[in-house]
């Protein structure tokens, strides 16, 4: 970097840094003692002193420093940052404007990407909200599972009594012939069911508490002995 070089707008006056500096070295006091009385970054006096104004942070954050080293100096704040204004105007490297414009391009083409691909994710999101929301839909309105592993389809036999057993799932609430059966935290359930001579029919049914129910028919025929 190439530090500031006073032109002919400056030949009949100091700059910036030189003020600043010639200001300090009247004090007799070093820039570290300086740096550290302020409170303020080293390389940020360094680069007023040195009229890198470059190296120096953007916006209020460098007319800050320069306010505060001005005080500290006696000097007057507000004919420097006039100055110091004038003199970061002027010396504008050109190939430091024509890297700034080409950047600046650069964004402008780029621009609409990101709106590209921010709406691109919003959609996928939303499809993906849509998709958890179905499926949980679907999980409490679908009829339940079930399996009936006893009695087997059209069972014959000669017994009273026969036991039904089956499995659903666990939220899952069973009715043998209307009465209530409870299941345990597996969804597995049993009952005893009293049989008469002839055709049986053993209706269980499997329901949660907003969805279809599920509903599968045993017949069961006992013959006398």
């Amino acid at each position: 970097m190439i530090p500031f070089v006073s032109n002919k707008l400056f030949l009949d006056s100091e700059t910036v840094a030189e003020q600043l500096r010639r200001a300090r070295q009247n004090k007799k006091i070093k820039l570290e003692q300086v740096a550290k009385k302020l409170n303020i970054n080293y390389k940020y006096l360094n680069a007023l002193e040195k009229g890198d104004y470059d190296k120096l942070p953007k916006g209020v954050y460098c007319k800050n420093f320069l306010k505060e080293y001005s005080i500290f100096l006696g000097l007057n704040y507000s004919e420097l940052v006039v100055a110091y204004e004038l003199e970061a105007n002027v010396y504008q490297p050109r190939e430091e404007k024509e890297v700034f414009s080409k950047q600046l391009a650069k964004k402008q083409y780029f621009w609409s990407m990101p709106k590209v691909i921010k709406n691109f994710l919003i959609i996928i999101v939303v499809a993906i909200c849509f998709a958890y929301l179905g499926f949980r839909l679907n999980k409490i309105i679908v009829a339940p599972d079930l399996l009936i592993t006893s009695p087997v389809d059209n069972f014959i036999t000669q017994q009273s009594v026969i036991e039904v057993l089956g499995k659903t799932e666990a939220e899952a609430g069973i009715t043998i012939n209307n009465e209530t059966i409870l299941s345990d935290i597996h969804g597995n359930f049993s009952k005893t069911v009293n049989l008469k001579n002839g055709l049986n029919v053993i209706t269980i049914t499997a329901s949660k508490k907003y969805s279809k129910s599920r509903t599968i028919v045993k017949q069961v025929l006992v013959k006398e002995k």
